[in-house]
């Protein structure tokens, strides 16, 4: 019996450890994509919007002579998402600049 209870301890401090150690592993690594994707996706976000508010500046700036892709994107993207109500591009683009946060 104590035979069988000190090779069930060996066992387990011999080969848990490795999987304590593996398990580390993962969650270190999970953690670690995890916080990368976040703040990938939180650049890439301020990125969309800052490009939003520069093309809504340059149509502005420009009477409604320029108007960019992600300006457009935009005014697209709020048009099918409200089509009730009815607003002018340029009014549209002043709104971004003025609410749009980077």
């Amino acid at each position: 019996m104590r035979f069988i209870f000190s090779l069930s301890t060996y066992c387990f401090l011999v080969f848990s450890s490795p999987a304590m150690a593996m398990n580390d592993f993962w969650a270190e690594t999970l953690i670690s994509s995890t916080s990368t994707a976040t703040t990938y996706l939180t650049s890439r976000d301020k990125k969309l919007i800052a490009a939003t508010r520069d093309d809504a500046s340059s149509y502005v700036a420009s009477d409604g002579n320029i108007k960019g892709v992600y300006l457009e994107a935009a005014m697209d993207k709020f048009r099918h998402s409200h089509p009730d109500i009815a607003i002018s591009d340029m009014a549209l683009a002043q709104f971004i600049l003025a609410y749009a946060n980077y």
